[in-house]
């Protein structure tokens, strides 16, 4: 339960934290000015995201973790890399600066125990003092430095960091290391809630101050859930991890040095770079990098118990592939193919889509109205319920349809929470309550066809006004992938159900919430706390 409540503050706490940090951040002196010639964005854009997470994550975890072991050294040296990480954002310290502060946070964890003791090939015996605290240096210092230089395209380094945090989280779980998996779930809330602000187009950045703590703190997690003494865990795991960012630096060093350029300045020859010079779309890079991501924490999941010729084979294979491809392209000049003018990919509907284009004029409507009946109608099916439930749904809707009536100025959040909260409160019900698999395969029919209608209504549209992006991609390999892993942390509970149905409730909110005017709105508000309502009464009852 602490897993769960601490990733649900971490969470909420960032999305709540983040809109004031991006009104606030030119008077925090916390810009990204795009003048440099590496910059990508062609705006100023508030660099507090980091800032967000920080506060969203350390709030939780000050009130859960046992401060004994290596957490008060792991705390204190987060704290070092996020004060230079903050200069270093106003003020754009020297890169010396820079490494003098990434060194002290360093140091410091090291002298709370984080220490690669074990390495692969040697046995299980621990390496001495003068070999170990070495190795453990370069490292960190190594991950930080390559997830920071991977923070140049929106939600590249937030998203990368999550996946790999979610294999660490998935390996503390299968060892018992509650500390690990306790801090993991919850940087992944502070990382998810960000991700709602920074998927392209992002509205903030992270800056060096969340890179820096993001590639800090994976780094330090990987070591200590695979180096503890009852970890069985093969001690190769953290490079496999931390493979994108190592890769990243086995990648951008020797072009440095060919083309003789200092290796600690910035530069535009980092590996997400190289994929935008092949003309891939910002997104698309995004994309590509999430999968090459997955594919790597993968391998981790499905090796942790491997040999250690085995990791090293696979990490190296890897390398081979995937820098192999990327020379070779940029040798022989591969690009992608560019569309032919005025045949994007919105304007290539075939005739079919053409036949049914009245979906695209009256799919907010229907969508709208299926949800309020939904809503209305669904709770009848429940049964047995506890009396927490009914007394939480009517205090909420009660609460609800008072700040809807005093502050009509905020509607459209008012609508986005009532819709959220019937949605989790009916879909909880249904997956956890109703007995009869009758009524439970009407609703998942229904949530298909409503999927499709979705899918269908949205391809329709030649307006951007809502789009799946790689945050979602993100969302739905999480829903599909981690239920099916080997974990005793639900005991039976239908994780993977509830979320997937959830999904789908949500993004047909979000669907509406961008297609409806504000006059519209009204009725899902309205639709969802009378659900709320019913929900409330007919568990009571």
């Amino acid at each position: 339960m602490e897993l769960i409540y601490s990733f649900t503050v971490a969470l909420f706490l960032t999305i709540a934290i983040m809109p004031l940090l991006i009104r606030f951040s030119a008077q925090l002196r916390l810009v990204d000015d795009p003048g440099a010639d590496r910059k990508i964005h062609d705006k100023v854009m508030p660099r507090s995201g980091g800032l967000a997470i920080i506060l969203g994550v350390f709030i939780p975890l000050f009130l859960l973790l046992s401060m004994d072991g290596y957490i008060p050294y792991l705390l204190i040296g987060s704290g070092i890399i996020i004060l230079f990480g903050l200069l270093d954002d106003r003020t754009e310290l020297n890169y010396k600066w820079k490494l003098f502060g990434q060194s002290l946070a360093v140091v410091v964890v090291m002298m709370g125990g984080i220490v690669v003791h074990q390495i692969p090939f040697f046995g299980l015996e621990a390496m001495p003092v003068w070999m170990s605290w070495p190795l453990t240096f370069v490292f960190l210092l190594g991950v930080i430095n390559g997830v920071n230089f991977s923070d140049g395209l929106d939600g590249l380094a937030a998203g990368t960091s999550l996946l790999a945090l979610a294999t660490i989280a998935i390996l503390a779980t299968i060892v018992d290391d509650q500390n690990v998996a306790l801090i993991s779930l919850t940087v992944i809330g502070g990382v998810l809630g960000f991700l709602r602000y920074n998927t392209f187009p992002a509205r903030i950045f992270m800056g060096d101050a969340g890179s820096q703590f993001l590639g800090f703190i994976t780094a330090c997690l990987a070591i200590a859930v695979t180096q503890s003494e009852s970890s069985a865990l093969n001690t190769f795991l953290p490079v496999i991890i931390l493979g994108l960012p190592i890769l990243d630096i086995l990648q951008v060093v020797p072009v440095r040095i060919k083309k003789g350029l200092p290796l600690p300045g910035p530069d535009k020859e980092h590996f997400h770079h190289q994929l935008v010079k092949l003309q891939f779309k910002h997104h698309e890079v995004v994309g590509i990098i999430y999968l090459l991501q997955i594919l790597m924490m993968s391998g981790a999941y499905f090796l942790r118990f491997e040999s250690d010729i085995a990791l090293f084979s696979f990490y190296m294979l890897y390398l081979l592939v995937v820098l192999g491809s990327l020379y070779t392209a940029h040798r022989i000049g591969w690009v992608v193919r560019a569309p032919q003018p005025g045949d994007s990919a919105r304007d290539r509907r075939n005739l079919l889509l053409r036949k049914v284009g009245w979906v695209h004029h009256y799919s907010a409507p229907i969508v709208q109205l299926v949800l309020i009946l939904f809503f209305i109608v669904a709770p009848f099916l429940l049964t047995d319920m506890a009396s927490q439930f009914s007394r939480a749904a009517l205090v909420l809707a009660v609460i609800l349809a008072v700040l809807g009536v005093i502050f009509r100025s905020i509607a459209a959040v008012l609508t986005r929470v009532s819709c959220y909260s019937v949605s989790v409160f009916l879909i909880y019900l249904i997956s956890t309550n109703i007995q009869n698999p009758l009524y439970l395969n009407y609703i998942d029919t229904f949530l298909v066809i409503l999927t499709a209608f979705l899918m269908l209504s949205i391809r329709m549209s030649r307006q951007e006004q809502f789009r799946l992006d790689t945050q979602d991609l993100l969302i739905l390999l999480m829903v599909v992938i981690v239920p099916q892993l080997p974990l005793n942390v639900s005991e039976g509970f239908p994780v993977g159900e509830i979320a997937l149905r959830l999904a789908v409730l949500m993004y047909a909110c979000e669907f509406l919430l961008a297609r409806e005017s504000r006059a519209q709105l009204k009725f899902l508000s309205m639709g969802s706390i009378l659900g709320l309502f019913v929900i409330g009464i007919v568990t009571y009852i």
